[in-house]
């Protein structure tokens, strides 16, 4: 199935809604570090709960948008998308009893980098869990969920990640003794000091990201990454130079922090800085100057064909899109050096993320990717030859039609 432009301008503005929301319920620091592995090389922390579900409810409610109902062809591509999904996530629930839409609430996932061998990790999930949901998914493999400390542990080997349920109903998914050490009744949070890996991390964290990346490499670490890197480059003076290298993702913008070994390090990440911001804005920009361009040039091309008649009639609800998806490049930039501890923080928003990163489209993009993707014809399998039997040459094998009951 394939849509002309209609369609597809009709599906944008459908999707205008969906986006990165504020969750006021958004884990702390404490929560979010619990867990966590003091000397991470890597930290990763996503809210899930800020994604998911008004997204997932804008999905469900996007087939009955008047301008998606009024494209019979249209609504039912979308009914199909959403059936699909909605399939995968009946199939999670029956086979874990967990709702990833609703029972989710964030993750924070800790790796440490080991030498000639598969790194260790710690991922913790908040979520709405209970022993049953541990059972299920400890079934799923073959194995049965046993009681150490005040949680449950399912140990998938030395080969497979394990995971386990604290006492508290957090959710741990990582190395085996990792585990077996976080559920011990004397397990004690690492701390997170200004300055450490984890006090990199707990400021991020802070911040109340959707998303946010801190990258604090060990020496091991580091030196593998640039042995992989080889020749001397911008790359590899970035990893032997850093001390702490951050990325966050709002809900209204992005921003990141760089912590460096020398003043001189720190003066060209600065400038780098700089040039990253300058390309946001023509990103933002440039988009609508070309848009603005084409649109005034299609009225000289009225009645060659009719994709570029339907553009022209459409002219205001293109307007609508680019305003919808893309900024006019004036977001908000908070810059801050500081030479003392070589450390660079910024941070850049708008009214919502689009308005800084040019990322607006990918959704909608996706999505038109989707419905544009043909559908296979259901395949109707032919009963087998009987023995010795040979199809007539250029025919397809059919079953004979039934006879009627012989009348004695």
């Amino acid at each position: 199935m394939s849509f002309g432009i209609i369609e597809v301008i009709t599906l944008l503005l459908g999707l205008a809604g969906f986006g990165v929301q504020a969750n006021p319920k958004a884990p702390t620091v404490d929560q979010a570090l619990r867990y966590a592995m003091a000397d991470a090389d890597v930290a990763v922390h996503v809210d899930i709960a800020s994604l998911v579900p008004g997204n997932y409810k804008l999905l469900g409610q996007l087939a009955d948008q008047p301008q998606i109902k009024a494209s019979p062809e249209l609504q039912a591509a979308v009914r199909r998308a959403v059936s699909e999904v909605e399939g995968g996530r009946s199939v999670a629930r029956m086979m874990t009893d967990l709702d990833v839409v609703s029972d989710l609430y964030d993750a924070t996932g800790f790796f440490q980098h080991v030498p000639h061998g598969d790194p260790t990790f710690v991922v913790a999930v908040h979520g709405r869990f209970s022993p049953n949901n541990l059972d299920k998914i400890a079934k799923l493999s073959g194995k049965a969920a046993a009681r150490v400390g005040g949680g449950l542990f399912v140990d998938s080997g030395s080969t497979e990640p394990s995971i386990a349920l604290t006492k508290e109903g957090v959710m741990l998914i990582g190395t085996p003794d990792l585990l077996r050490d976080r559920l011990a009744d004397g397990w004690q949070p690492p701390g997170h000091d200004a300055s450490t890996n984890l006090g990199y991390l707990a400021e991020a964290v802070a911040a109340k990201p959707v998303f946010a990346v801190v990258l604090t490499m060990s020496t091991s670490a580091r030196a593998e990454a640039i042995s992989r890197l080889g020749t001397q480059s911008f790359a590899t003076d970035m990893i032997s130079r850093h001390k702490a290298a951050g990325f966050s993702v709002f809900h209204d913008g992005v921003g990141w922090t760089w912590v460096d070994s020398t003043a001189a390090g720190l003066d060209s990440m600065e400038l780098v800085s700089n040039g990253v911001l300058d390309v946001l804005r023509a990103a933002q920009i440039a988009p609508r100057g070309f848009a603005k361009i084409t649109m005034g040039a299609l009225d000289s091309y009225r009645g060659t064909s009719a994709q570029i008649d339907d553009l022209i009639k459409h002219k205001v609800d293109i307007q609508k899109i680019l305003d919808t998806y893309t900024g006019d490049g004036n977001f908000k930039v908070k810059s801050d050096k500081n030479a003392k501890a070589l450390r660079l923080t910024v941070r850049a928003a708008g009214k919502s993320i689009s308005e800084v990163l040019p990322v607006g489209l990918l959704i909608p993009g996706a999505a038109i990717a989707f419905l544009q993707a043909p559908q296979k014809p259901a395949e109707i399998a032919a009963p087998p030859p009987r023995p010795g039997a040979k199809p007539p040459a250029g025919k397809p094998l059919v079953p004979a039609p039934a006879r009627p009951p012989v009348k004695k």
